[in-house]
């Protein structure tokens, strides 16, 4: 039970450092540097400095984007995270242009976890969605990068297992589980 504890509030610091507006490079410091990423796109190396690449421009691209834990499982060294970001896209974005318009980003990830840090964590971003949300121009680099990220997702069969396998144990016994949701700081 003290280790889902300590999961959990390192996830609560994740979000709290995701929607920070002086020192979001926090969220950096709760991954271990031998973290390996998946999901992410193509052009960002699987490891540490290419997750702070991502979410480098990611903060860039939406400066004031807000996050929210919309719903987590917890189960041993691992956690399954349902989430969601909403920002304006001010910035380039992956090769999409700025669009100035309001988006709405749900995702899932899925995390590993040793001695309190983050090791190893899957990704899946439902960008077809925020696709709709955007222009026409943007909706054509979107749709192109979405294309990227499922054939990562179809190439990681053990995400989808891992996945599968931690909500199925959920249900099996709840009582060793925690099921908690996060919602952004007012």
């Amino acid at each position: 039970m003290q280790e889902q504890d300590n999961i959990r509030e390192v996830l609560r610091q994740a979000l709290q450092a995701l929607n920070s507006k002086d020192n979001k490079s926090r969220y950096f410091h709760l991954h271990d540097d031998a973290l390996i990423t998946h999901g992410i796109p193509d052009n960002f190396p699987t490891n540490k400095e290419g997750m702070m690449a991502y979410y480098t421009e990611l903060w860039q691209a939406f400066p004031e984007a807000k996050f929210n834990f919309d719903h987590i499982i917890v189960g041993g060294n691992e956690a399954a995270c349902m989430f969601s970001m909403t920002g304006i896209q001010k910035g380039d974005f992956m090769g999409i242009p700025p669009s100035n318009k309001q988006v709405r980003v749900d995702g899932m990830i899925f995390f590993r976890f040793k001695d309190s840090k983050i090791m190893e964590r899957w990704e899946i971003i439902d960008i077809l969605s925020a696709a709709k949300q955007l222009g026409v121009k943007q909706q054509l680099f979107a749709i192109k990068n979405a294309i990227l990220e499922y054939r990562e997702v179809q190439a990681n069969k053990e995400l989808k297992e891992k996945i599968i396998g931690l909500f199925r144990n959920a249900l099996k016994d709840l009582k060793n589980i925690y099921v908690f949701g996060f919602t952004n700081p007012k």
